[in-house]
């Protein structure tokens, strides 16, 4: 797995292979160790073929993890259904009534919009100095 990270407090980029076995443990070693001491996780599924319930799990796991701790997470390379899953999932997390609404919040482009903008924010203020 690919691991780019910048110094400290900064954003993480992982790109794992899979979301299961010995990769996925990984994976999930990284993703613990980015959520912890990086400001904001980008994870590119780009290597990873198939997200299973397993996986679909996991990474909501992730998301309700960084939004609790204030951190930025976001999931590129998902597909159209596993984002609506991944979706119904946080949504029946934290809204545990609501587990039978339709979906539709739109938790990815506003999250990863204002996560980037963050991120060109702070590189323009760090190329000031």
């Amino acid at each position: 797995m690919f691991i780019s990270q910048e110094p400290i407090t900064s954003n993480t980029i992982l790109q794992p292979e899979s979301l299961h076995g010995s990769l996925g443990q990984v994976f999930q070693q990284s993703l613990e160790e980015a959520l912890t001491h990086a400001r904001g996780v980008i994870v590119d599924l780009l290597w990873v073929e198939t997200v299973d319930s397993d996986g679909i799990n996991l990474l909501a796991q992730s998301m309700i993890r960084s939004q609790a701790s204030g951190k930025d997470i976001t999931f590129l390379g998902l597909e159209h259904t596993a984002k609506l899953e991944l979706e119904y999932r946080i949504q029946c997390s934290v809204e545990s009534s609501s587990c039978n609404s339709t979906l539709g919040h739109g938790i990815f482009a506003p999250d990863f919009e204002a996560f980037l903008d963050r991120h060109r924010d702070l590189k323009a203020s760090e190329a000031l100095v």
